[in-house]
């Protein structure tokens, strides 16, 4: 059981150091709102990922691999990005101050929205995260549960250390710092909205 555990820690911490939209906009809120606001997005992000492991582990992800739900989850995460990205460089023309009060929705929604709609991740999910669960359940139930509420833990202490982190950060960051970091992220997040429209647009050929 506790080689079990400490391996879907490990997994999720694995999972989560990537710098991705999560860890972008976690450390973006960190810097202009606290580790509060930032591991919220954190908690978010692992909430979906706690119900793409129940839905896993009750075999209903796979009836997800199919063009249509593919199709939905890719537009939505390219809105979520490009919402994202378009408030960020919003932000980047405010003052701080104003900047703290006009961010787009709440953290942990915000989380939760682009876990949820990121068809990466469904992907993961689908092809290595199902395997690893059912391999590390070894034919018990249990022990597949407790592998991914590990799993979960360990997607959730990574973007803590993050949180904290972007949460420390803020106190020597000036105006200008973050006007710039706030452009640099909705850049970073176009980015990734159009890597996703790419790789959607690759399995829609």
């Amino acid at each position: 059981m506790l080689e079990v555990l400490v391996s879907g820690w490990m997994i999720g911490i694995a999972i989560a150091l990537p710098v991705g939209p999560v860890i972008t906009e976690l450390i973006r809120r960190g810097l202009q709102g606290g580790f509060l606001q930032a591991w919220l997005v954190g908690l978010g992000a692992a909430a979906a990922h706690a119900i793409l492991v129940t839905l896993t582990l009750l075999g209903v992800v796979a009836l997800l691999d199919r063009p249509v739900w593919h199709t939905l989850l890719g537009t939505a995460g390219i809105l979520v990005l490009a919402y994202l990205g378009l408030d960020a460089i919003r932000s980047s023309t405010l003052s701080p101050d104003a900047s703290a009060q006009a961010r787009a929705g709440h953290p942990f929604l915000v989380g939760f929205g682009i876990g949820i709609a990121n068809p990466i991740t469904l992907l993961w999910f689908l092809t290595v995260g199902g395997a690893l669960i059912v391999s590390h359940g070894g034919g018990s139930g249990a022990l597949a549960v407790a592998f991914s509420l590990s799993f979960v833990v360990g997607v959730l202490s990574w973007d803590t250390v993050v949180a904290w982190l972007a949460g420390r950060g803020r106190r020597w960051m000036g105006p200008r710092t973050l006007k710039t970091l706030n452009l640099a992220a909705g850049v970073i997040f176009f980015g990734f909205a159009a890597r996703l429209l790419w790789k959607l647009s690759q399995t829609l050929r």
